[in-house]
C-alpha cells in the first residue's frame, strides 16, 4: 500500500510540474515576446539564415549582372521569414501540447493510484473487522449494546 502512495505522489508531483510547465510555455510563446521564441528556435533560425547568406553569396559570385538578381535574393529572404514562422506555429502547439498531455497523463494515474489506495485502506478495514480480534470488539460491543437496551426496557 504504502508503494501506491509513493508511486501516485510522484505522478501527482511530476504531473503538476509538467502541467506547470508546459502552460507556461505555452503562456510565454503567446505572450508575443520575439525573445522568448528566439531564443527556442535560435539554431534553426541561425541555419536558415546562414544558408540564405550563402545562396546569396553565390548568386553575387556567378549570378547575372541584371535586376533578376535582386528578385531573387529577396524571394530567398522572405521564403527564411515564411520558414521562421512556420516552425514558431509548429514549436508552440507542439512543445505545449506535448507537456500538457504528459502532466494531464501523470495526474490521472495519480488520481487512479490514490483511489487504489483508499480501496486498499477499506479493505484494510475490513479485514481488521472480519479478523478474531475484531470480531472479539465488534461481538463485545453488540453485546454490551443489546445489555443497555435490555435494561431500559427497550
Amino acid at each position: 500500500m504504502a508503494k501506491t502512495g509513493q508511486i501516485s505522489d510522484f505522478a501527482s508531483t511530476t504531473g503538476q510540474q509538467n502541467t506547470s510547465s508546459g502552460s507556461n510555455f505555452f503562456n510565454s510563446l503567446l505572450s508575443g515576446d520575439a525573445t522568448k521564441t528566439s531564443q527556442v528556435l535560435a539554431p534553426q533560425i541561425s541555419a536558415a539564415k546562414t544558408s540564405l547568406q550563402q545562396d546569396q553569396k553565390t548568386s553575387a559570385q556567378n549570378g547575372n549582372r541584371s535586376g533578376g538578381k535582386a528578385a531573387s535574393n529577396n524571394a530567398a529572404q522572405d521564403k527564411v521569414h515564411s520558414d521562421i514562422t512556420n516552425m514558431t506555429g509548429s514549436l508552440t502547439g507542439g512543445a505545449a501540447s506535448t507537456l500538457l498531455s504528459s502532466g494531464s497523463s501523470l495526474l490521472g494515474t495519480a488520481l487512479g493510484g490514490y483511489n487504489q489506495q483508499a480501496a486498499m485502506s477499506q479493505q484494510q478495514m475490513e479485514n481488521w473487522s472480519n479478523s478474531i480480534l475484531g470480531k472479539g470488539i465488534t461481538s463485545g460491543v453488540s453485546s454490551a449494546e443489546s445489555a443497555g437496551l435490555g435494561a431500559a426496557g427497550i
